[in-house]
Formats: C-alpha cells, structure tokens, sequence
C-alpha cells in the first residue's frame, strides 16, 4: 500500500513551520501523500481562526498537501483529548491512511507512548493523585501531569525521572501528541504514528527571521499591522483576503451570554461547580470578550477552557451533543490536488461520507447545522453574508 500520512491540523495559518513538517514527512516516506484534516471556521483554543477555510486549505494545497478535509466543528472546539480523537477517528474511518504525523517538542516518543497507556488504562497510584491534585485547586493539565510522572515513576515504564515526565508533559505539542496516541489506542488503529520536532516555540510571540515561526507570532504580526512579516513567515500573500479578528464578535458574545438563564449556561460543555453564577455575573459587567475571560479566569480555569466555553455558548452547543456524537460522522472535502485525483478513489470506500458540495450534506444531522452556524458566525464578523459554506467551491490545485 501507497504510504499515505495524515495530519490534524489548523493552519491558522499556514506558515513555514507547516511546509518543514511537510519536507519531513517525505524525507521519511518520499512516495508519501499528505492527507489534512483541518479545522474550519473555530479553533481548538476556542478562537475564531483568522483566515476562512478555503484559504488555509488553499495554501496547504499549494505547499504540497494532495487533499484537505474539514474537521466538523463539534470536535475543532474540544480541550486535546476529543480533538485528537475526533481527527484521529476521522482519519481511521478513511481506511487507508498509514502514518499519522504530529509535532513533538522532542525526540521522546517511547515515553509519550507510556503516558499515554496509562492513561488509556490509569491504575490506583494515579487515581489518587489526580484526585488529590485536583482538590487542591491545581488547573486539570497539571494535575494530570503529575499524577502521571508519580504513576510511571512506580512502574518504571518511561525510563525517565518523575521531573522530566512533568516537563514533557508540559509543553503544548507533547501535551496534543499523548492525546493522539490515546486516540491511536483508544480506536485499536493501525495507523503508525509518525512524529516531526518541532522548532521554535509554540506559543512564541514573535517572528524571529531565522526560525519558524509559530501561528501565534504569525497572527500577532498581521493583526499588529505588519504584513510584510506575517506574508514573509507564510510564503505567500495575506493582502485583501476576509478576515475574522479576534474581537469581532465580543458583541454578539455578550449579548448571548447575558440573555441565557442559569438552566441554559448549565447546559453547555464544562460549565459546571457553579461556574455558570461566574459566567452570568461577569457577563453582565465585562465589555468585551477579553474583559469577560479576565473576570472568569482563576488557577482552576484556564483561558482556552473558558474560550471554549463562550464560543460553544455562541454557537449552542451543549453537553448533551457532545456526549450524542463522540466521533465524526462526515467530513467535506475542501480540495484536492490535481495529480492526486487517485485518492478520491479512497475517499469512495470511507465508512464515513467524505461531503464534496455543502448542499449534499444533511442538513438535519445536528453536526452539520453546527458547521453551517459556525460558517454564517464567521462570516458576520468577517463582515461577509451568510451562505459563505455553501458559496464556496471545492479547490482544485
């Protein structure tokens, strides 16, 4: 079988880093396609993405991806682990992809690999640390973290000590990585995993001209004005396109959260332990979505937590449909590559439909009239008209 590597992804936006992970993967497997499955309209820190889908797919097209397909938005809007599984589901139902590819902040796969069968099978030393953890107010990662590095220590699977256990367990793309070797187990998947090192920091802020950039730095630079060096990180031009900054929809935001009544904000992923009385009361006060996260954040509850939150209170998801759909039932076919026509051969024999035109989705599956939500939000505070799912065409590269 034709190697071919899928990737999860964002590209928000697309930028230098992404195109090395791409040079990487064909070092290794240089008869190698590039599947992509990629956030649409929201991100997983529960951010609307700057760029429209159609771009960013775009741009993974012409940097050599061969397909790009859309991760619904009930599972881009998800903390790590339901990410992670619902991209790495995706990419199993498909049938045949044979890598999966994710960056690492270091060559430790062994032990990212035990971290994540523990956690796919926690014992009793675990157990009780998270929970003590946990009682005493320490934000879920960490606690998590710990209860790990304590659990491997004991067993001595990692071949490491309890400190350098927490400190990998620390950083962003280890964090993400362990969430996709779970997922990888979890769904008893024969896809390989298939890591690249990351360089340069994840949530580093600024461009440096003689590394790879993070999306972040990349983001901060065009929204601070400086479009020479967001276009020189990227590759390619970001002039005159749609965007969606960040404060767009504080508005609409408020106004949601303020007319919703405590059953409601209950009702929403994670809103739990009274922290629907916070978000009431803090809604009625703050004046913007930044001000809102200010009032709410406390060591227990972390910024991407709480954006989450207000993204799905604006898009009106709730528990009860996450817990209904825990995996991806469908996904759209953003483009393709023309020389790799070959691979919608494959996309045929996905045990989920992979969606070539907007109109042909089901319109009742409560997953799609999220995505078609989430496509019309966009647009409003991209300043464009509703539709904007089914205006755009599949791109043909």
């Amino acid at each position: 079988m034709r190697p071919t590597v899928g990737i999860i992804c964002e590209y928000d936006p697309f930028h230098s880093g992404h195109a090395r992970q791409f040079a990487l993967v064909r070092q290794a497997l240089p008869d190698a396609r590039i599947v992509c499955v990629m956030s649409g309209c929201f991100t997983q820190r529960g951010m609307p993405a700057l760029f429209s889908p159609a771009f960013r797919a775009q741009a993974a097209l012409r940097a050599g991806a061969d397909a790009v397909l859309e991760l619904p938005c009930v599972f881009a809007v998800r903390e790590a682990e339901n990410f992670a599984l619902g991209g790495v589901s995706l990419l199993n139902t498909l049938g045949f992809i044979t890598h999966l590819s994710f960056g690492l902040e270091a060559d430790a796969l062994p032990r990212l690999q035990a971290a994540a069968a523990l956690l796919e099978d926690p014992d009793i030393i675990f157990t009780l640390a998270l929970h003590a953890s946990l009682a005493k107010g320490m934000p879920f990662v960490k606690a998590q973290a710990d209860a790990t590095a304590a659990a491997l220590a004991v067993r001595g699977d990692a071949g490491a000590s309890p400190d350098t256990i927490k400190r990998l367990l620390s950083q962003p793309n280890n964090i993400l990585g362990v969430c996709y070797l779970r997922a990888l187990m979890r769904l008893h998947s024969p896809i390989e995993p298939l890591p690249v090192i990351r360089e340069g920091g994840y949530h580093e802020k600024t461009l440096d001209a003689d590394g790879y950039p993070s999306a972040s730095a990349v983001r901060g630079a065009f929204l601070a004005g400086n479009l020479s060096a967001a276009e020189n990180a990227c590759g390619y031009s970001l002039a005159d396109k749609p965007c969606h900054r960040p404060e767009s929809l504080d508005a609409a935001l408020l106004y949601r959260l303020r007319g919703m009544s405590s059953a409601e904000l209950r009702a929403l992923p994670d809103c739990s332990e009274g922290l629907e009385g916070r978000v009431q009361k803090a809604a009625h006060l703050a004046v913007s979505r930044t001000d809102l996260l200010s009032r709410l954040k406390t060591r227990r509850y972390a910024y991407a937590r709480l954006n989450r939150l207000a993204t799905h209170a604006l898009l009106g998801v709730t528990a009860d449909l996450l817990n209904a759909h825990p995996v991806p039932e469908y996904t759209r076919l953003l483009g393709f590559r023309e020389d790799s026509r070959d691979i919608l051969t494959g996309f045929k024999q996905s045990r989920i439909p992979v969606i070539a035109k907007a109109a042909d989705g089901d319109a009742h599956n409560p997953l799609f009239a999220l995505d078609e939500r989430a496509y019309d939000l966009w647009a409003l505070g991209a300043g464009l008209p509703a539709g904007m799912m089914y205006r755009n065409k599949m791109i043909k590269i």
